[in-house]
């Protein structure tokens, strides 16, 4: 009876003729020691011979690698298979290492996603073996899809089943609302009748415009908040109106900066005549304060420019920033509920946001009141709502210099101090009213102005009252909501980064358009000046004339934004959709998918590139 081994070459053509045929009994010890024998000779062969019709049979290519034209290639290494015993089968593509191109002369970074297999993400060719050589496995891995949406991260996508469609693609109406606004807002310009009554350049700031209405005219449309009635007299004042915190008329602008080009709001203190160089010298220890809770301090000027003494002072600008008294304490307008019905907008204001306030202003306080300095601007009328129970303390600086005197008493500040913490108590105790519409002028009349509200709410404010707290002593009265409110803080962090991670490939287009544009078009390439009109290059054009050349059955130009994008979107994402280019003389007519136009491309923009 013949042994595996005689069978097994009898029935492999390529194996070496000086293998040493071995009989029964040999063992697998005296193979090895045998002349010149290693285990790169041996030949292991199946007990079942393949016949030569199975072996010959074409091997199966898929339609994905024939629609991209892919060449399959045999492996040739005749004598690396006569020594290690493996015959080369036909068909079976090689990929040489360290060639740039692959399959069809596209380099490997361009390749159209159909050319690879979607459920391994990469393919995997056999390495030829020598009797003295190893080479590893080589893969190709599929490039990075970056027309592709990554989904949510799963602590910010828990919703309700009717949004996950709409947020995990786009951003948030409501934040993308907002930011348009405020977007706008920054480039808002005053009435040319009004301009003409501003200086054209004010130091170094020019283009005016007044934040606050004025007698005969009233703030720009893009500059008013949509949830008040435009910058009424009854919500914010009139521009040169007396202010009660400082005593003086007070402007207030919008302003760009030719220094840098930004924003910037001037206040302007109307008929103050600066008496000590020295007083204006404090604007700079208040801007040496960075906080998130401070609106910040750029510097200060005295100017004639009006036609009077005034002194400007120049802090950041938020657009679309309301003041707590605006949000609290006034009457809103009415506003439509999802039936369309206008109801008056809810005056309730829940404990968790006095608890907000409260801490954001402890925690500024306590930075100014280690800088040495004090606020003294703790009005509903001076604190700004910068959205998201976000609040900044505004004007920073003005009591200062308003009231410098040279001989100030070394007491004075802590004295200031002690009043800014009595002014906080006083304003969320005034909103909390508010909330209940009730007024408190006895302590009897206190308790029940604050009903609805936690005791330790009401403990809190009567503190803060009776000037029983500092700074620090009222952020460690408030520890625990300080933690809510770090809470609170990290996940709208969250919501915002997953809001930017939607807008991460929002240039897409614009990277396939420039890509479209490099080969449409072209007047020359490598010396042939019809390279753009032949190819593949002729079915770009032939795309672009489809996309943004179309006309409608009367012969008028198509200017559909939703056309264009179709068309781009389709293309971006390589998809399979089967649709006809003609050409402009309608005598060439082609039917052909998204994904071979954007092989085309590829293809033509490769080209260009290792030209």
């Amino acid at each position: 009876m013949p042994t595996d081994s005689k069978r097994g070459a009898a029935d492999a053509p390529s194996a070496p003729a000086a293998a040493p045929a071995h009989t029964e009994g040999t063992s697998l010890s005296n193979l090895l020691s045998s002349t010149n024998a290693s285990l790169a000779n041996i030949s292991f062969q199946p007990r079942a011979a393949l016949s030569t019709k199975v072996a010959e049979a074409p091997v199966f290519v898929p339609r994905e690698a024939q629609e991209a034209s892919v060449q399959a290639s045999s492996v040739a290494h005749a004598s690396a298979g006569a020594a290690a015993g493996i015959s080369s089968v036909a068909g079976v593509p090689h990929v040489a290492r360290g060639s740039s191109h692959a399959l069809g002369g596209v380099p490997s970074q361009m390749l159209p996603s159909a050319t690879f297999s979607s459920a391994a993400g990469y393919e995997q060719y056999d390495a030829p073996y020598g009797p003295a050589s190893y080479e590893p496995d080589r893969r190709s891995r599929q490039p990075l899809q970056y027309h592709l949406y990554a989904p949510p991260q799963p602590h910010v996508s828990n919703l309700h089943p009717s949004h996950l469609a709409t947020m995990a693609f786009f951003m948030d109406p409501a934040l993308s609302e907002e930011l348009q606004r405020k977007h706008e807002a920054l480039y808002a310009v005053t009435e040319p009748s009004l301009s003409e009554q501003l200086p054209e350049m004010l130091h170094v700031y020019h283009s005016l415009v007044p934040l606050e209405a004025t007698a005969a005219h009233g703030v720009p449309q893009s500059l008013q908040n949509p949830r008040f009635s435009g910058g009424a007299r009854a919500l914010t004042g009139a521009c040169g109106d007396p202010s009660r915190t400082f005593g003086y008329n007070s402007h207030v602008y919008k302003a760009t900066c030719v220094l840098d080009g930004k924003c910037y709001v001037l206040r302007r203190i109307a008929g103050f005549h600066l008496q000590h160089e020295a007083a204006i010298g404090l604007v700079e220890r208040w801007r040496k304060i960075r906080n998130p809770g401070i609106v910040a301090v750029r510097e200060a000027f005295t100017t004639r420019a009006f036609g009077d003494h005034s002194i400007v002072f120049v802090y950041d600008y938020h657009p679309h920033a309301t003041t707590l008294y605006m949000e609290h304490l006034t009457v809103k307008p009415l506003r439509p509920d999802r039936r369309g019905r206008l109801v008056a907008a809810a005056t309730h204001i829940p404990e968790r946001v006095l608890w907000s306030y409260i801490c954001q202003m402890a925690s500024v306080l306590r930075v100014i009141h280690r800088a040495g300095l004090a606020a003294c601007t703790i009005d509903a009328s001076k604190v700004l709502y910068t959205g998201q129970n976000r609040v900044r303390i505004n004007c920073c600086g003005i009591f200062d210099v308003l009231t410098y005197t040279a001989d100030e008493a070394p007491d004075v500040v802590q004295q200031r101090q002690r009043d800014d913490m009595r002014a906080l108590g006083s304003l969320v105790e005034i909103i909390a009213r508010s909330s209940n519409g009730a007024a408190a002028r006895t302590d009897i009349a206190r308790q029940v102005a604050l009903r609805g509200f936690s005791e330790g709410l009401a403990d809190i404010l009567h503190e803060l009252t009776e000037g029983e707290h500092t700074a620090d002593s009222l952020l460690v009265r408030v520890a625990p909501r300080l933690a809510d409110e770090l809470g609170a803080s990290l996940n709208y962090a969250d919501l915002l980064e997953a809001s930017l991670m939607r807008e991460l490939e929002n240039a897409r287009l614009v990277r396939l358009l420039c890509t479209l544009n490099f080969v449409n078009e072209r007047p020359e390439f490598e010396q042939d000046a019809r390279w753009s009109e032949t190819g593949d290059r002729y079915v770009a054009k032939l795309f672009r004339d489809m996309v943004f050349h179309a006309v409608d059955e009367h012969g008028r130009p198509v200017l559909d934004m939703s056309h264009v994008l179709m068309h781009l979107n389709k293309l971006d994402a390589g998809s399979q959709e089967r649709f006809m280019l003609t050409s402009r003389d309608e005598q060439t007519c082609l039917l052909v998918t998204y994904a071979e136009v954007r092989r085309c491309i590829e293809a033509s923009a490769a080209e260009l590139a290792h030209a």
